[in-house]
């Protein structure tokens, strides 16, 4: 990932805000699962970023802690308000929230 930064989770957990994001999910198979649901983050509590989905039928979404190997932020060179916060997991997986990111809390470039 090109010009990516690394998060601390709190930071992660302080530039979603209140926004939904889209989640891309690539597999360390290399299969990849694109959500039809919209998900903000409800919390960042107990060793875990709990998620919310914003369609009613979406089940609660949940990622521990102890589940990813880093957390990172990034911007793909075509995209001006869109942004990334990709969570690398120690699995291969990698989950990725594409949406409006609060970049006024993201360290700096």
């Amino acid at each position: 990932m090109q010009g990516g930064i690394q998060l601390d989770p709190t930071t992660a957990a302080r530039a979603f805000g209140t926004a939904y994001f889209n989640l891309l999910r690539r597999g360390a198979d290399g299969s990849l699962r694109l959500s039809s649901d919209h998900w903000r983050l409800e919390e960042l509590s107990e060793g875990r970023f709990r998620f919310a989905a914003r369609e009613p039928e979406a089940p609660p979404l949940e990622l521990r802690l102890s589940e990813v190997d880093h957390v990172e932020w990034d911007r793909l060179p075509k995209q001006t308000v869109r942004s990334q916060i990709r969570f690398a997991l120690a699995n291969g997986d990698l989950w990725t929230f594409s949406g409006t990111v609060d970049e006024s809390v993201l360290p700096e470039r």
